[in-house]
């Protein structure tokens, strides 16, 4: 496989991801906001700076509500929008050509029509629930044409190592930004109990809500939802079950070579294993120390994953 063509699997992996995990997360936020049991929390104003704050957006001088809603969903200018992530994820699509099927292909280019020509004047009235809820349901079309029509070789394999890399980075940027939320409910003076509408929240904004109540048959509190969320391994969006999705993924394609530190195959290993052995005690008193190591280190092993497959 040639490394441009690689390259674009990996690049579309990624941006599919990250574009279902903006628009998850800003309609959870912005709908779940009007049954919020305190003040703070319904404010429009802090509903719209969690969702610039997850979606990296920091730089806006407007923020009247359709000002937000525009930059974050159909801003063709703004790099992190949902228009663009879809955009860029059929341009790497496109460039695949070869190497991916037409079902593939159809469905991402069905999806990048359906957003590109979605009406911005519904979208910043009445749309905004309707093209969130289109982006998820694509992604999830999207997402099944990758494991049912493709050959489960080198180039699918290079595909999901792209996308669990993104859930990894997403979900801590979730996890940050409700935590973000908390710390600024705190200082309002609002008191966030252990099982706080928030940490509901949390959860439903990585689709992780009935399946933490089914694990733990109880309500959601902060530690079980870290618990879930970090180290469960059988939780699908949970950063552990990503991390050996990558080290599997990554076994499919590696290069013959001797294991020592320096190699991806070691470090993603190192990182797995970490998550493996942790209970929330570990962490508990300072899930950013864990989350920021967390985000260090893919980081690092996606520039390295890059050069060493992707380089052109």
């Amino acid at each position: 496989m040639l490394s441009r063509v690689a390259n674009n699997l990996y690049w579309m992996g990624r941006y599919i991801e990250r574009a279902e995990h903006f628009a998850r997360y800003s309609k959870v936020i912005y709908f779940s906001a009007l049954d919020a049991p305190i003040l703070k929390t319904y404010d429009r104003d802090f509903v719209q700076e969690s969702m610039l704050y997850m979606a990296g957006i920091f730089d806006m001088e407007s923020k009247t509500e359709k000002d937000v809603l525009f930059k974050i969903g159909l801003d063709a200018q703004n790099s992190n929008s949902i228009i663009s992530n879809v955009s860029m994820a059929r341009e790497n699509a496109h460039g695949a050509r070869s190497a991916i099927s037409t079902e593939l292909w159809e469905a991402i280019n069905r999806y990048y029509h359906l957003v590109i020509s979605y009406p911005v004047d519904t979208y910043l009235t009445t749309g905004f629930y309707e093209f969130t809820q289109m982006i998820l349901d694509q992604t999830s079309i999207v997402r099944g044409k990758i494991y049912g029509t493709l050959l489960h070789e080198g180039e699918w394999a290079i595909i999901l190592i792209g996308m669990y890399i993104e859930r990894v980075v997403q979900v801590i940027r979730i996890i940050n930004s409700k935590l973000n939320d908390v710390f600024k409910i705190e200082q309002a003076g609002h008191s966030v109990t252990e099982q706080s509408f928030e940490w509901t929240t949390l959860l439903k904004c990585v689709e992780a809500f009935d399946m933490n109540r089914k694990h733990y048959a109880s309500i959601p509190d902060k530690n079980q939802v870290l618990e879930f969320l970090l180290l469960n391994q059988s939780c699908p969006r949970s950063i552990s079950n990503s991390l050996s999705g990558i080290m599997r993924y990554e076994e499919k394609i590696r290069i013959s070579e001797k294991r020592d530190s320096e190699t991806i195959g070691f470090k993603i290993g190192k990182l797995q294993q970490k998550y493996q052995y942790l209970t929330i005690d570990d962490f508990k008193d300072n899930v950013y120390e864990l989350l920021n190591y967390t985000q260090e280190k893919i980081l690092e092993i996606g520039s390295e994953f890059e050069k060493k497959y992707l380089s052109y």
